[in-house]
C-alpha cells in the first residue's frame, strides 16, 4: 500500500518538479522547462519496464534545445546493494524502447538520464550509488571498459531540516514519513492546506489526503477508528481531537493498570509510556532527561500534563522547558505545565 500511495503521488507533475527543484543538487534544474513535464505513454515503455519500474518515467525539455531528461523514480522501503546494477538495467530497457519507437533525439542519440531513489528506511542509505563500485579492483587498462551510472537517492529520514525547502510538497511527503505522532501529521495537514490552494491541485489534494488518512490509523485512542473523512481539511479537524485524546489514553491506559497491580506501579507504567513517545518524537537524550522529571510526579493528572505538552511541542527543548515545574512543590508538583505559559 504504501508503494502505491508513492506511484500515486508521483503520476502529478507538480511533485516531480518540487523534487527536481528542491532537493536534487545544482543549478541545472534552472535550465529545464517544466512546463513540458510529462509522463511516458505505454508506447515508449515495455510491458517488461512498466512491470519492475511502476510507469513512473517522466521527461521534461531542456531551455538550450531538444534534450530530454527523463526521471525515473524508484521508490524503496529498504537498503538494496545492487541498486546501481538494477539502474543500469532500467535505462537500458528504457533506450532500447525509444530506439524500437523512433524516439531518438534528431541526431540519433539518447536522451540523458536522472535515475531518482527516493527512499524512506529507518536505517540511513549505505548502498553504492555508482555502478563501477559493485566491479571489482581493476587496472588502467581495463577500467574505461568498464559500465558507470551513478543514480541519485532521496534519503528522507536522514535529510537534515535545513535542506527541506518551504512550500515544496517533497518536503511535506518527508514529513509524513517522519511523523510519529498525531501532532505531528497535523502540522504537515496544515502545511499542505496552504500549498495546495489552486483548484488543479484538487486530485493531487485527494492523493494526499488519503495517505493522511492511513497514516491516522496508526495512531488511533484504543480501539476507535478514524472517521473516513478524505479531505485534508477534514484531516486537520480529526487531527486536533486525536492530539487532545492521545494523552487521556495513556492516562486511561495507566490508571487501568493501577488498579490491577496497585497506583504506584500503575503510575509507573504511566511515566513509561511517556518516556517511550518522548524518545520517539525528540530522540533518547530528552526521553533521559524526562525520566528525571517524571520521578517526581506522583499524580495521574500530573503526568496527564505532561503527555498534553508532549504532543503540543514542537522540539525536545521547548517539551522539557514546558513540564519541568510540574515536579515543584507538595506531591510532586505545586506548578503545572499549564502555569508555564
Amino acid at each position: 500500500m504504501h508503494d502505491e500511495n508513492y506511484k500515486r503521488l508521483f503520476a502529478f507533475p507538480r511533485m516531480v518538479e518540487d523534487l527536481l527543484r528542491g532537493f536534487v543538487p545544482g543549478d541545472w534544474t534552472a535550465e529545464l522547462d517544466f512546463s513540458t513535464l510529462e509522463k511516458l505513454s505505454a508506447e515508449f515503455v515495455s510491458d517488461a519496464l512498466r512491470k519492475r519500474h511502476g510507469d513512473t518515467v517522466w521527461r521534461v525539455r531542456h531551455r538550450h534545445g531538444w534534450l530530454h531528461v527523463l526521471v525515473l523514480l524508484e521508490f524503496q522501503s529498504t537498503d538494496d546493494p545492487d541498486m546501481a546494477l538494477r539502474i543500469l538495467e532500467y535505462t537500458v530497457l528504457l533506450y532500447r524502447e525509444l530506439s524500437r519507437n523512433r524516439a531518438l533525439g534528431p541526431d540519433g542519440k539518447r536522451p540523458a538520464v536522472l535515475p531518482v531513489v527516493l527512499y524512506n528506511g529507518a536505517s540511513p542509505w549505505t548502498a553504492a550509488v555508482e555502478v563501477r563500485e559493485l566491479i571489482g579492483p581493476v587496472g588502467p587498462w581495463l577500467a574505461p571498459y568498464q559500465p558507470s551510472q551513478r543514480y541519485f537517492v532521496l534519503d528522507e529520514r536522514h535529510v537534515g531540516d535545513e535542506a527541506l525547502p518551504a512550500g515544496n510538497l517533497m518536503t511535506a511527503v518527508v514529513g509524513l514519513e517522519r511523523s510519529r505522532s498525531p501532532a505531528d501529521l497535523k502540522r504537515v495537514v496544515e502545511a499542505l492546506v496552504e500549498w495546495l490552494r489552486d483548484p488543479r491541485d484538487d486530485e493531487l489534494k485527494h492523493a494526499f489526503a488519503d495517505w493522511v488518512w492511513r497514516l491516522a490509523r496508526r495512531f488511533k485512542p484504543g480501539d476507535a477508528e478514524p472517521p473516513p473523512v478524505r479531505t485534508l481539511e477534514g484531516l486537520r479537524m480529526t487531527l486536533e481531537e486525536r492530539v487532545a485524546e492521545w494523552p487521556k489514553q495513556w492516562l486511561r491506559e495507566g490508571r487501568e493498570q493501577g488498579l490491577e497491580q496497585g497506583l504506584e506501579q500503575g503510575l509507573e507504567h504511566e511515566r513509561a509510556l511517556l518516556r517511550r513517545q518522548a524518545g520517539s518524537r525528540f530522540g533518547e537524550e530528552t526521553a533521559e532527561r524526562l525520566s528525571g522529571v517524571l520521578a517526581g510526579i506522583a499524580d495521574p493528572e500530573g503526568l496527564a500534563e505532561v503527555g498534553d505538552w508532549l504532543v503540543r511541542c514542537d522540539t525536545g527543548s521547548e517539551f522539557l522547558a514546558r513540564v519541568a515545574p510540574a515536579t515543584d512543590g507538595p506531591s510532586g508538583r505545586t506548578g503545572t505545565a499549564s502555569e508555564a505559559d
